[in-house]
């Protein structure tokens, strides 16, 4: 069996660590390089020529969207992947007309990545169910706001959070890692656009997440 030579481009170290294990633990998967911004990402795309590259959008440089053009206009060959927190209608119109091949939000099952990476590799096109969803129903600004856009661990993680709760003691509550915790905290800071716990805290109170 052939093996899927993949890069990796997404800017929080976190994400990249957790999705190349996910990855790498699929038979036949390998992940040649990982990206921290745009601009590397295309020049490990130019120079390694991959099967597959995954993108995450809100990259610091060119976004994934504008990685997507560039690489299309030296490269048909390499199926894109957009792996995102995003589920806003026109970024996701944007990312697919710019030629990615999939759109995945990163709330996903280990069983839908793999299924997504198989379909791009085998000249398909994946998109996660709520994308699909976003793409037939898009709804207007605001109606998709507050812990709608969340998962339930993620609404989980988030009320733990808020509550003062260590990531130690959210990982013993939960029954968890205390990797995985700090996995799920940088998407959940990603997905709301804060940068540190007050954000999140104050997230969690103005949608009634804590009292």
């Amino acid at each position: 069996m052939k093996t899927l030579r993949i890069i990796l481009a997404d800017d929080q170290l976190l994400v990249r660590a957790g999705v190349r294990a996910l990855l790498e633990s699929l038979p036949g998967h390998e992940v040649i390089a990982e990206c921290a911004d745009g601009n590397q990402a295309i020049a490990e795309v130019r120079r390694q020529k991959p099967d597959i590259t995954v993108l995450d959008i809100a990259m610091p440089g060119p976004s994934g969207i504008e990685v997507t053009k560039t690489i299309r206009q030296f490269d048909q060959a390499t199926r894109i992947l957009i792996l995102s927190s995003i589920d806003r209608h026109e970024i996701i119109e944007q990312a697919m007309a710019a030629g990615a091949n999939g759109y995945l939000l990163k709330d996903f099952l280990l069983a839908e990545l793999q299924l997504a990476v198989q379909t791009v590799s085998n000249n398909g096109c994946f998109l996660s169910p709520r994308v699909q969803e976003t793409l037939n129903h898009p709804l207007p600004d605001g109606d998709h706001a507050g812990s709608t856009v969340l998962t339930v661990r993620q609404t989980e993680i988030l009320r733990l959070v808020a509550s003062g709760k260590t990531t130690k003691e959210i990982a013993r509550d939960l029954e968890i890692s205390p990797k995985t915790v700090e996995f799920h905290r940088a998407q959940l800071m990603e997905r709301i656009g804060v940068h540190d716990v007050t954000g999140l805290t104050r997230y969690a109170m103005q949608y009634g997440l804590i009292t």
